[in-house]
């Protein structure tokens, strides 16, 4: 992951990006959401939770050109998305499946 623009550190491999928008109730299922895809995910994976409105969270959000939230991410390391879930948030599995479908390829 790189996005130099944040104040997120960069490790190599892909990075999960939850974010949004919403209330309270709403931030604390994607936060469980974010916990399970950390746990299901290699150490070197970075899952990030963040707030649309502020910081890095805005920054991304106009990076990408976003408008629908909550958001999932998967970002590679040259910035480009590998894959989006919007409105809707999949399963941790099937995130998990998605991040490990990514270093699978690297290794080949």
């Amino acid at each position: 992951m790189a996005l130099e623009f944040t104040s997120i550190p960069d490790r190599p491999g892909p990075a999960v990006y939850v974010l949004s928008a919403n209330p309270p109730e709403v931030e604390h299922e994607l936060a469980r959401l974010g916990e399970e895809i950390d746990s299901s995910t290699p150490d070197t994976t970075q899952v990030v939770l963040l707030d649309v409105t502020r910081g890095d969270g805005l920054s991304i959000k106009e990076f990408y050109g976003l408008t629908t939230f909550p958001t999932l991410m998967i970002v590679l390391d040259d910035d480009t998305v590998y894959q989006m879930w919007t409105y809707s948030m999949p399963r941790a599995d099937e995130v998990s499946y998605a991040v490990h479908q990514v270093y699978g390829s690297m290794n080949e």
